[in-house]
C-alpha cells in the first residue's frame, strides 16, 4: 500500500502547439520528489492532419486545436487521477505577443474541464516562481531549466529513459510541479489529509 503522506500532481507548461505535462509523486513529510511520467500533448499539430481538414473548415483551426486538447487532458486525468493539477501562468512574452491569447484560451480550456469533469481546481504558477525554484533564479531559460532538473538533488526519475530525453516542454512542468510543491507546501498536506479522510470515512 502506498504511503499516506504521498501525493500525485499533474503538472503542465502550457501551449497549443506543445504542451508539456509531468506526473510527479512527492512525500510531505520527506519531500522526496519522484517523476514518474513525462510527455507532451500536440493538439495544434494534430488539427493540421487530414482526418481533421473537413472539422477545421467548418469550424476553424483554433477551435478544433481547443477540442483536441481537452481530449488529450481528458485522458491524462482519467489514467492519472492525480491530487492536485498545476499549470504554469499566463505571461506575455514581449518576442512573442501572439502567444498570450494562446495561453488564456489554453489555460480557460483546463481550468473549465477540471472543475466540471474531475472536481480539481487548476493551480497556476508564476513563471519566475517556477525557474527559481530549480535554478535559483526567475530568469533563466529553457536549457538552464533543464540542466538544473537532471542536476537537482532532490529529483529522481522513475524511468532514466524520460531523463535521458527529456524535452524543454517536458523540463518546464517538472518545474512548475517542483514549485508548486515548495511554495505552496501547506495547500498540498491540506489536500492530502482530506484525501486521507475521504478514503478512511465509510461510504
Amino acid at each position: 500500500m502506498a504511503s499516506n503522506n504521498k501525493f500525485k500532481i499533474l503538472a503542465f507548461d502550457p501551449g497549443l502547439t506543445s504542451t508539456g505535462w509531468s506526473l510527479i509523486e512527492g512525500d510531505i513529510e520527506s519531500r522526496d520528489v519522484v517523476v514518474l511520467k513525462v510527455g507532451e500533448l500536440h493538439p495544434g499539430q494534430l488539427a493540421d492532419r487530414a482526418m481533421f481538414r473537413d472539422e477545421v473548415g467548418r469550424f476553424d483551426k483554433r477551435v478544433v486545436t481547443l477540442r483536441l486538447l481537452r481530449e488529450g487532458v481528458t485522458k491524462l486525468l482519467d489514467d492519472i487521477k492525480p491530487d492536485l493539477v498545476c499549470a504554469e501562468d499566463i505571461f506575455i512574452n514581449p518576442r512573442r505577443p501572439q502567444a498570450y491569447g494562446a495561453l488564456c484560451m489554453w489555460t480557460a480550456v483546463v481550468r473549465m474541464h477540471c472543475r466540471d469533469v474531475v472536481g480539481k481546481y487548476l493551480v497556476s504558477i508564476p513563471t519566475k516562481i517556477c525557474k527559481q525554484v530549480v535554478t535559483g533564479r526567475g530568469d533563466m531559460g529553457k536549457l538552464t531549466v533543464q540542466q538544473a532538473i537532471a542536476a537537482h538533488p532532490h529529483i529522481k526519475f522513475k524511468d532514466l529513459n524520460d531523463l535521458a530525453h527529456m524535452t524543454e516542454h517536458e523540463a518546464d512542468s517538472i518545474a512548475v510541479g517542483m514549485a508548486l510543491f515548495d511554495r505552496y507546501h501547506d495547500l498540498i498536506v491540506k489536500e492530502v489529509k482530506e484525501r486521507n479522510e475521504r478514503r478512511t470515512t465509510p461510504s
